[in-house]
């Protein structure tokens, strides 16, 4: 028979690693977003593409380069020493570059793990995020409405680090079950 003072040792450690087993998987659960915050994203995506069919209807589609691919910018520069993937942006020499490199910082936080661009020709790329982690439940819910990813929309917003002056085009992004294809064209004006 094992003595009293080893079985309340071991009898107290058992005890103990259970209780603080259960206290950090309570805390660990607290770290985790509310099940519903997904389908609350939803309703961004939505008031996204609210606003980008106005703005297209207003401004026309080059109104991105103008209005929206400044705004997003400025939040990258005041975020640019935060990481050195970030400050490498910034050192882009040209908009396929800066593409890459925003891909590399999706990748790094998880967003997606096999985004890349497409070039599709002269001056035209497409943006494949096929694995989103935002992209469920919001693609189920947004179902066929039109809009760009907002994903594809900041990579896109990138290339004006590189290159502030040539006017750009975004097609409306495809949406599957899991992700986006988006097509962006640079026109080069002669």
């Amino acid at each position: 028979m094992v003595p009293d003072i080893w079985f309340y040792t071991v009898l107290g450690i058992l005890i103990a690693f259970v209780v603080f087993f259960v206290v950090f998987m309570v805390w660990l659960k607290s770290q985790f977003p509310h099940p519903l915050m997904m389908k609350v994203l939803s309703t961004l995506h939505s008031a996204l593409f609210g606003y980008e069919k106005a703005m297209i209807e207003l401004i026309g589609g080059r109104g991105y380069k103008s209005h929206v691919f400044p705004e997003i910018v400025k939040t990258m520069k005041t975020i640019k020493d935060e990481d050195p993937k970030i400050s490498s942006l910034f050192e882009s020499k040209n908009p396929k570059k800066a593409m890459e490199t925003w891909m590399e910082i999706l990748k790094m936080t998880g967003i997606t793990k096999t985004g890349h661009i497409v070039e599709k020709g002269e001056d035209k790329y497409q943006i494949v995020i096929p694995d989103c982690s935002l992209s469920n439940p919001i693609h189920e819910i947004i179902g066929d409405q039109k809009g760009i990813c907002p994903m594809a929309l900041i990579l896109a917003s990138s290339t004006a680090i590189a290159d502030e002056s040539t006017p750009i085009e975004i097609d409306y992004s495809s949406f599957t079950p899991t992700g986006t294809k988006t097509d962006i064209h640079f026109i080069k004006e002669e």
